[in-house]
């Protein structure tokens, strides 16, 4: 368990790059963006879209997705290094695995990489409505500040019916 806390306890204090690229004061956490998305799950859970996922997977698909940056770090497109994320992210998720001899981190991560189940869409899809609601959320505090790359980014690349509906929701 201290390892995991290790790890865990650094995603709590690592804030969102592309925010900080943008002036947001206190931006939100690499770890509560990964709590919000599995809130989002929750939620998915207590309605009908007409589809069947298994929610325990998916809730466990959004609190791990981004672990390996405990390690490397928040990296975005417009850093130099994103190029080689996935390797870099991979490495880190293969000494997270070996530091706390929890295998299930590497097959979740690989699940949300190959985005190729329901389950891994659906997480992929309720991280790109997060950077949405978060964007509209910061353009309320900061009127001035134009963040509609965030949002652009997001709408492009939802895929799943039930993140197209959400995301119909949040506009």
């Amino acid at each position: 368990m201290k390892n995991l806390l290790q790890y865990t306890e650094k995603l709590k204090h690592l804030p969102r790059t592309g925010w900080l690229r943008y002036g947001i004061e206190n931006p939100e956490t690499v770890a509560s963006h990964s709590w919000q998305m599995a809130m989002m799950a929750i939620q998915i859970s207590n309605q009908t879209y007409g589809a069947t996922y298994d929610f325990y997977k998916l809730i466990k698909l959004c609190l791990c997705h981004d672990l390996g940056e405990s390690i490397i770090g928040d990296i975005t497109p417009n850093d130099k290094s994103y190029t080689n994320k996935e390797a870099q992210e991979t490495k880190a998720i293969d000494v997270i695995v070996k530091d706390t001899d929890l295998p299930e981190i590497y097959e979740l991560y690989s699940e949300y990489l190959q985005n190729e189940t329901p389950e891994a869409q659906l997480a992929n899809d309720l991280d790109k409505l997060d950077m949405f609601a978060q964007a509209l959320d910061y353009e309320k505090k900061y009127p001035h500040k134009d963040l509609s790359e965030f949002k652009h980014s997001a709408v492009s690349h939802i895929k799943t019916a039930i993140g197209k509906k959400i995301l119909e929701q949040l506009k």
